[in-house]
């Protein structure tokens, strides 16, 4: 079986289906676990799985969609802190992606 690689598409939580593999999401983080934390981006929350635990509230997850049943869980690859970044400007990039 041959690996493949897909690009990460940025998105917001609402819009995450099934049929996505790999995203990359960012807001604010309003809960930890053991193993996962709970972010928040304006739309919708998302359960995030990550061995490592980012020190920071505001972050972009690039991670594979892991579907269930009841919805899905989000296997984190990469954690970016954004706790430096505009939010205003920020915003208004991810708007401008989602036009395209």
């Amino acid at each position: 079986m041959a690996f493949e690689s897909y690009p990460y598409k940025e998105k917001q939580i609402k819009d995450i289906s099934e049929y996505d593999i790999n995203v990359a999401v960012s807001g604010v983080i309003v809960n930890k676990n053991k193993n996962t934390f709970i972010l928040d981006d304006g739309t919708s929350q998302a359960t995030i799985y990550s061995e490592n635990m980012p020190e920071y509230k505001y972050v972009r997850v690039f991670g594979r969609v892991i579907p269930f049943e009841n919805g899905f869980e989000i296997q984190a690859q990469i954690i970016q802190d954004l706790s430096l970044i505009n939010k205003d400007l920020y915003a208004r990039y991810k708007k401008f992606l989602n036009q395209k």
